[in-house]
């Protein structure tokens, strides 16, 4: 009866002992699977902050980046048309002080009144009147070249920097469907029910990685050419549709190189020089 009443305590005794192992096993893989949870979810959560983080970061530099652009355009019609007003103010004072000239001349001659006077104003008037010409002509036609070359300059310039921009636009959203494939990734990953599905899973994440990383080299070298050419512009913000190059707004108008003929006239009536 002893020996009966020890073999049941002992089979009981393995019994809790089994029991204790299963639930102890049962508690462990929960432990595990929790802490995993947890880590996954951490890790995302990590994933969003950082996302929103360059995404703020992106946004503020686009918008300095615009405003730099802007004001670059500002100074540039500023400049074009001081440049112009220059141009101008030059014409004028030198139509001024031709016509002042002729002016003093004319008078000079006719105090003088001598027969042959007018064999010797009459040219120079003539002289006078074709160099004040060809001066407003070139200076008129150097304004316009000058301002011609700044507008070509400026829009090779733009130019450069669309195609920058377009090019970082286009590797960073390369880089979000590579970032989105790992995810969906690793999530088949955690779905994965068997070790060969596991390996071919990782090898594909192996290979994705490594393009995530020669997309990134990529973005750093279209970053560093877009910093040199004055850019500096993160090329993960989602470029606005509809979105062109301003052209700078055409200030320039031709030159004045006539209405002064007026001023040439001098004691209207009977003198012979009167109207030239």
């Amino acid at each position: 009866m002893n020996s009966e009443n020890s073999a049941l305590t002992a089979l009981s005794e393995l019994r809790n002992l089994e029991a204790n192992r299963v639930a102890s096993e049962e508690s462990d893989r929960l432990s595990k699977e929790q802490a995993e949870r947890h880590a996954r979810e951490e890790a995302e959560r990590r994933a969003r902050e950082e996302a929103e983080r360059i995404a703020r970061a992106q946004a503020e530099e686009y918008a300095r980046q615009q405003a730099e652009q802007e004001a670059r355009e500002r100074e540039e019609r500023i400049r074009i048309h001081e440049a112009d007003v220059r141009a101008r103010a030059e014409q004028e004072a030198r139509l001024r002080e031709e016509q002042m000239r002729l002016d003093a001349q004319m008078k000079l001659a006719e105090k003088k009144a001598k027969p042959k006077w007018p064999l010797l104003v009459v040219p120079l008037l003539v002289a006078g009147v074709g160099v004040a010409g060809f001066m407003a002509y070139r200076s008129s036609q150097e304004a316009d070249q000058r301002a011609a070359e700044a507008a070509q300059q400026k829009a090779e310039h733009e130019a450069q920097i669309a195609a920058l921009t377009e090019k970082m636009d286009a590797l960073a959203q390369e880089q979000d469907k590579l970032e989105s494939s790992k995810a969906e990734l690793d999530k088949r990953l955690d779905e994965a029910q068997t070790d060969a599905e596991r390996a071919k899973l990782l090898a594909e994440k192996q290979e994705l990685e490594l393009q995530i990383a020669k997309n990134a080299e990529a973005q750093a070298a279209a970053e560093k050419t877009a910093a040199d050419e004055g850019v500096k512009k993160t090329p993960a913000k989602k470029k606005p549709s509809g979105s062109s190059p301003k052209k700078p707004d055409d200030t320039s108008a031709p030159v004045p190189t006539s209405g002064r003929r007026d001023k040439l006239d001098v004691n209207k009536g009977d003198d012979p020089l009167s109207g030239l």
